[in-house]
């Protein structure tokens, strides 16, 4: 197997989508680590999205004994809990996309920030990831007739939209040291999914603040890439 593309590279290469909105799609979706229709505002009528809008955001900050760090939060609605709400907070000073992206959402107010379909986003920005692949590792899953989980085997995939998600949640676990607890919260896990791979045990009372609260993760966000 190849080995998944670097995080630089990535970046790079959606900084280089010539037409904004669409090279704006691609920065949400990788730092949100979504699917494409948690951010797309349009579907076919087979299909269903989940769209940001310009009012899905807002400024806070997080507090760690004297410091004080600006964050911005994005909401985001997760395809496969029915819509719930996910907490996105980003720190302004360490992610470079943060503000730019903030700044973007303004301009729509109640409107989605991306009205066309997941495959208009491909169709603008696919030359840009062609000639890439990425390594999925096996991997545990619900079976929708039984319910029960069962083990996908490690193979290789075309790097696609769906790329963006993986990628940002390997960056989450590699550099910034997430555990399950933190990629369920950031990702929209479900907390099933968290103990089954990572073993995180987590009360079904606790689901919902898990989900919202931005600020179990943050602090290992605080960390520059070189």
């Amino acid at each position: 197997m190849s080995g998944l593309p670097s995080v630089d590279e990535i970046r790079s290469r959606i900084e280089r989508i010539p037409k904004k909105p669409f090279r704006m799609a691609c920065k949400a979706a990788y730092l949100f680590a979504a699917r494409i229709c948690e951010i797309v505002g349009k579907a076919y009528p087979y299909e269903k999205c989940y769209g940001v809008r310009g009012s899905d955001v807002f400024l806070d900050s997080y507090r760690e004994g004297s410091d004080k760090f600006e964050a911005v939060v994005f909401r985001v609605q997760t395809a496969k809990r029915n819509g719930a709400i996910r907490n996105i907070g980003l720190p302004v000073d360490y992610e470079p996309w943060a503000t730019e992206l903030y700044e973007y959402f303004q301009e729509f107010g109640e409107d989605y920030v991306f009205y066309f379909t997941r495959q208009k986003v491909w169709r603008e920005v696919r030359d840009y990831f062609k000639d890439l692949s990425y390594p999925i590792e096996e991997y545990y899953y619900v079976d929708k007739k039984t319910g029960k989980l069962k083990k996908k085997p490690a193979h290789e995939r075309q790097f696609t939209l769906h790329a963006l998600r993986h990628l940002r949640a390997t960056e989450l676990v590699e550099f910034y040291g997430f555990d399950g607890f933190n990629l369920a919260a950031y990702c929209g896990w479900t907390i099933r999914t968290a103990q089954a791979q990572f073993g995180v045990n987590v009360p079904k009372v606790m689901a919902r603040y898990l989900y919202l609260n931005w600020q179990l993760y943050f602090p290992k966000l605080l960390k520059r890439r070189s």
